[in-house]
């Protein structure tokens, strides 16, 4: 595919014929509303330029549900290249997290990497899940309590990335691993590394963290991961508009919109976007005020912005944030990394 600028740009018209919508397996969950402040962050957003939904207002329970679909699809690769590298290694990892651990994940999500390794821990003690879908989080909490019943498990809701304060350590608990999978630390912004870095180093001393790491692809790759030929990473897409019809009285017709992957030719970023078929104005409704939002023809909202690295460029950053890198672990194609990083002694 040719690019168009400086970006690759993947439509999903480009797919071919249009398909039939997806059964959409969260209609029989509740809608979410989302708070105030929240509500606020959407409004501040779509009014910049370029204009953007903050990405934890896509994760609501309809959304996070959505996500979890898309990520098993057969063109996206990652969660399973994850999964596979986990298995291949979950001895080592577990060995190096040692007996006795406070497993805390950042950014919980379907909670698949921390089965395997509940499973390979030597006598974990507990859990700690954290996202930001409160409702999301509380229904994987109690499937994983069902299928763990004497592991202390714990829900904390907040964005990871605002350095939420963390629940005492367990006393049991030899140190704390920290957990980073999916696609969570592509969605950090460069500039926001360092600083998050430090952060959960002074949070996690004593003990570690293991992050996954997005490597850097054929851009090709990367287009055609999140615009599967299912439609459902567009399912998960559009659903942050569904979400503003009902938090913000908008109104909206079918075809409006658009879901659109734009990728970097270096690779280095891909970003998810709702382009508009037609000039149009946007009227949110909050607190008795319409604020209008006024888009040209062609014009997009940003979603999801990614931003794939390297094992390298991950282990140099936490050099300076004061980890010590151990080991990466990689499939044989370099897709997807496993990173283990030693936390600053107590």
């Amino acid at each position: 595919m040719a690019p168009v600028g400086p970006m690759h740009q993947w439509n999903s018209a480009r797919r071919g014929a249009a398909k039939a919508p997806l059964p959409w397996p969260a209609t029989a969950l509740p809608a979410t509303t989302a708070s105030e402040e929240l509500q606020a962050q959407v409004l501040c957003a779509l009014q910049k330029q370029p204009r953007q939904l903050p990405w934890p207002y896509l994760f609501d329970l309809q959304g996070s549900a959505l996500y979890e679909l898309a990520t098993e699809s057969p063109d996206y690769f990652l969660a399973r290249t994850e999964l596979k590298v986990l298995h291949e290694h979950a001895g080592d990892i577990a060995r190096r997290m040692g007996p006795c651990p406070e497993l805390i994940e950042y950014g919980a999500g379907a909670m698949r990497v921390v089965r395997r390794l509940i499973e390979e821990a030597d006598q974990p003690v507990r859990y700690v899940a954290m996202d930001t879908s409160e409702q999301h989080l509380q229904a994987r909490v109690s499937g994983l309590q069902h299928d763990y019943p004497r592991l202390d498990i714990q829900a904390l809701v907040g964005d990871f990335t605002q350095a939420p304060a963390l629940p005492a350590a367990h006393p049991d608990a030899a140190r704390r691993i920290g957990l980073m999978g999916g696609s969570g630390w592509s969605r950090i912004p460069r500039p926001a590394r360092l600083p998050l870095l430090q952060g959960l180093a002074g949070a996690l001393r004593g003990g570690a963290l293991l992050i996954t790491v997005d490597q850097v692809l054929d851009p090709l790759l990367q287009e055609r991961a999140y615009n599967d030929a299912q439609g459902r990473m567009a399912d998960f897409n559009l659903n942050g508009l569904r979400r503003c019809q009902r938090d913000f009285a908008l109104r909206l017709s079918n075809g409006q919109f658009q879901h659109q992957v734009k990728a970097d030719a270096s690779g280095h970023s891909v970003v998810l976007q709702l382009g508009c078929s037609r000039a149009m104005t946007l009227e949110l409704h909050h607190h008795g005020q319409v604020t209008p939002i006024a888009l040209a023809a062609g014009e997009a909202i940003q979603t999801l912005q990614l931003h794939p690295g390297t094992a390298g460029e991950l282990q140099a950053l936490a050099r300076r944030a004061g980890f010590a890198p151990g080991p990466c672990w990689q499939d044989p194609l370099s897709r997807v990394a496993l990173c283990w990083l030693e936390a600053p002694p107590l």
